[in-house]
């Protein structure tokens, strides 16, 4: 494909993409029925007010780490600029998550082209699939952090395994810098981080083994991590007059974990309430009606702490920081696992099925066009995981981080929206699947060409498919008469 017809097929794709978001925005959005903030805007509100980078977490309020600082950040600007949490102030929001959704389509075509450069078409359906997945088009409408975890961690990828960056000083500055933005995002994401320096590590190699052990590859991937770690130091050093000993970025690991593994737990923050169920069938079908039942679903739910820590009043952290918090009911999990190991081997599994599948405890889950693209999403993926086995060397690094995304989440807690960062990447095993069939029946002209005799190395009249043998005369039919 030319230049040309490519930067107007990446055009049109945006184009596509782009409108169906802020479609969705226009559509869903009401003056009567704006989404949350949650803790996010909780923080927002108290930045603005002078209490500092501050929510009440685990009875106490004071300075927190409960979030990553990018989002509460984001919101603080919009709130401060179009007024705190006003309609304004949301839709600007959404309209910047509806452009950073178009960005994460057209960095989805740049990463299959990068894993896969002999196969474009493979990059142009990924991107297709991102850029119409129902689930994407949805979040740009919530005040999530997903959505920028997912944009980050594409970009990176297809950073560290592109031709033109990898193994190179500009790349090597470029992935630090948005190694250490994705962790200010979402921190849970430090487990690609060391498959992503593996990755720009080995494109040394590429010619042979010694560009591996070479000066120049051990300083650009020093220079890598060097940036990223510049980049979250502040925060780190941050964490540290705050909370009197060092946290990385958050502080809440032992709280998430004790929140999915306790007596009552069902392998996530929540515990339904039997009133969900009608919830899948309480609209009309429309995409508002839709919106109207999954708003309606989130207060069927029950909170781990409005049931296991509100009714005491939070007494038992007296006295503790928040990291001393968090650690506390963290070995409270411990406990439970060490006491009751079968139940603990069943609440994995269970969060496997819900992390690929459907989360029984959230009831927006239960949304008929959610599950539709949910089920279609797993059953591409997997196919394309398979197909595209042969290219493993190629596509090894989207492999181990799926595995281990999908591995914590199983082993500590799990949600919907823990899925998103990493679909980006089985969008392309996806593509691996669908791109030939498409490319065949779409994108390929096929030219019928006219050989000479003996000119197509297996045209069956050229000399080496003569038939040999004995060739038999036949002798001239005499005439009568």
């Amino acid at each position: 494909m030319r230049g040309s017809q490519k930067r107007i097929g990446l055009l049109l794709l945006a184009s596509l993409a782009l409108g169906l978001r802020v479609w969705v925005v226009g559509a869903l959005t009401t003056d009567h029925q704006r989404p949350l903030a949650y803790e996010h805007g909780q923080i927002a509100e108290n930045l603005l007010a002078g209490r500092g980078f501050s929510i009440e977490f685990l009875g106490t309020e004071g300075p927190t780490s409960q979030q990553a600082p990018f989002y509460p950040l984001l919101l603080t600007a919009a709130w401060w600029w179009f007024g705190v949490a006003t309609p304004q102030a949301i839709l600007a929001v959404q309209l910047l998550q509806c452009l950073a959704g178009t960005a994460l389509v057209l960095a989805v075509v740049w990463l299959g082209w990068s894993l896969m450069p002999d196969r474009p078409s493979v990059g142009w359906v990924a991107g297709l699939g991102a850029a119409v997945y129902p689930t994407h088009l949805y979040m740009v409408t919530h005040l999530q952090v997903a959505l920028w975890a997912a944009l980050l961690l594409t970009l990176l990828l297809a950073t560290v395994l592109s031709a033109r960056w990898r193994a190179t000083w500009g790349g090597a500055a470029l992935a630090g810098t948005m190694a250490g933005m994705l962790l200010l995002v979402e921190p849970i994401l430090v487990l690609a981080l060391p498959v992503c320096v593996i990755a720009f590590w080995l494109a040394e190699g590429t010619p042979s083994w010694i560009g591996w052990f070479s000066r120049a590859a051990a300083v650009r991937v020093a220079l890598m991590v060097g940036i990223a770690a510049a980049v979250i130091a502040p925060w780190i050093i941050r964490n540290c007059r705050v909370h009197g000993e060092p946290v990385f970025i958050k502080s809440t690991f032992g709280y998430a974990f004790w929140q999915a593994n306790n007596p009552i737990s069902w392998g996530t923050d929540k515990i339904p309430k039997p009133s969900a169920e009608p919830l899948r069938h309480r609209h009309d079908g429309s995409l508002a009606g839709m919106d109207r039942a999954l708003r309606e679903a989130r207060h069927e739910a029950l909170y781990i702490d409005d049931v296991l820590l509100k009714p005491q009043g939070y007494g038992e952290f007296t006295g503790l920081s928040e990291p001393q918090r968090s650690r506390l009911l963290g070995r409270r999990a411990w406990e439970f696992i060490r006491a009751n190991p079968w139940q603990y081997a069943g609440l994995c599994l269970q969060r496997l099925q819900y992390f690929l599948l459907f989360d029984e405890t959230n009831p927006k889950a239960a949304n008929r066009l959610y599950r539709i693209a949910t089920v279609t999403w797993l059953v591409l993926a997997s196919i394309g995981l398979l197909v595209s086995l042969p290219r493993w060397r190629a596509l090894w690094p989207t492999y181990v981080i799926g595995a281990a995304v999908v591995a914590f989440h199983t082993l500590v807690i799990t949600s919907v929206r823990f899925r998103i960062p990493i679909e980006p990447t089985t969008f392309v095993w996806a593509a691996c699947a669908v791109a030939p069939p498409v490319s065949r029946l779409m994108w390929r002209r096929q030219r019928i060409r006219i050989y000479r005799p003996g000119e197509h190395p297996h045209d069956p009249l050229s000399p080496p498919h003569i038939l040999q043998g004995p060739h038999y005369d036949v002798p001239a039919r005499r005439r009568v008469g």
